[in-house]
């Protein structure tokens, strides 16, 4: 963690807002039932498929990862659980409220519950805007501190970051990108949230900035009992810091369940190949081999999405029915499934 007394410097310079039957499930923070998203293509009737019928609970507390190539709909997800982005259709259930049925006056009141931490720290921050002012912009809106209160706020926060009372009246060029992170994370924290998206908080930082940030999150998540949704490329990252892991691939969620069950026993063919892409230290060579699968061909295209499952012109287990019969996410162990009827009847 940085130094307080040393700061990281960049040297270049009206409707009912309950769905029926969506009273909070004991110890579930936020739960996603049937999420949709689909954008529009200009001029014509045909539509990018983003996110497809994705039902997920995050529990209080933990942290879920959500992993998977470049264009699966990760980000998206994310933005949708905030509302950043409108989904199409499905719910999004925070304490049993449906975030998505909510005028945009609730909409805003509830957000102080809700925060999210993006990808690359400079773009997400202000140029023009001194640290301070950033850090306290959420307690302007969602508060009624005083001037002085929030300047005070703002100092316990970037001291809670691990930065130096000094950064309140810098510019967010002057900084690290992993200062910027920090300051990032101050803003989001500032309101006390209970839920933190975090879309690849770590990928824009060199590997000992992403170190002190990953500790950091973590840290607070103990310390303030935060709830997060990780969004990640780094698989062994994901391994290590997260609770739950959902696999997307092509808008869908592939697979869910307990991180150990996920990476050690993958059961859809999707996430034996993602997980054998990389170098597991842990899992030998053989075991790592036999479960490891070859996709080919191209991934389809999200404007024409295949009938069956999404995978089948590139697995090597299809066989006729996959390829006419919609895939459903269903159980293949305890708190395990996976979207792929031949591994949930145990044929693969």
């Amino acid at each position: 963690m940085t130094n307080a007394e040393s700061l990281p410097v960049n040297e270049d310079a009206g409707q009912s807002n309950r769905a029926v039957g969506s009273e909070a499930v004991a110890g579930t923070l936020l739960e996603i039932r049937g999420l949709s998203k689909a954008f529009p293509i200009r001029g014509s009737d045909k539509v990018v498929q983003a996110c497809s019928d994705i039902t997920l609970t995050v529990r209080r507390g933990e942290t879920l990862g959500v992993i998977g190539e470049s264009g699966s709909g990760k980000t998206t997800l994310g933005r949708c659980v905030l509302r950043l982005t409108e989904p199409t259709t499905g719910e999004i259930l925070f304490e049993g409220l449906d975030l998505a049925r909510l005028s945009q006056r609730r909409l805003r009141e509830a957000r102080r519950e809700m925060q999210i931490v993006f990808q690359e720290p400079f773009d997400s921050l202000n140029p023009q805007m001194t640290v301070g002012r950033q850090v306290t912009e959420p307690l302007r809106i969602h508060t009624d501190l005083t001037r002085a209160e929030r300047h005070d706020r703002a100092l316990t926060l970037l001291g809670q970051v691990g930065l130096p009372p000094s950064a309140v009246d810098l510019l967010p060029r002057t900084l690290s990108p992993g200062a910027q992170q920090r300051v990032s994370i101050a803003r989001a924290i500032a309101t006390d949230p209970k839920l933190i998206v975090l879309d690849e908080p770590t990928s824009a930082l060199s590997p000992e900035a992403e170190t002190e940030v990953i500790t950091l999150l973590q840290d607070l998540q103990q310390r303030l009992g935060l709830t997060y949704l990780f969004i990640s490329h780094d698989l062994d990252l994901v391994r290590s810091v997260c609770d739950h892991v959902a696999v997307m691939y092509l808008s869908q969620v592939v697979e869910f369940g307990d991180r150990e069950a996920v990476f050690s026993n993958p059961r859809h063919p999707y996430s034996r190949a993602l997980l054998a892409s990389v170098l597991v230290p842990d899992i030998p060579s053989a075991e790592g081999a036999a479960r490891a699968e070859r996709l080919k061909g191209e991934i389809p295209s999200p404007i024409d999405l295949p009938v069956g499952c999404y995978l089948a012109s590139r697995c090597p287990h299809v066989v006729d029915r996959c390829r006419g019969e919609r895939q459903e996410l269903a159980t293949v162990g305890m708190g395990h499934q996976a979207r792929c009827w031949r591994a949930c009847e145990g044929e693969i």
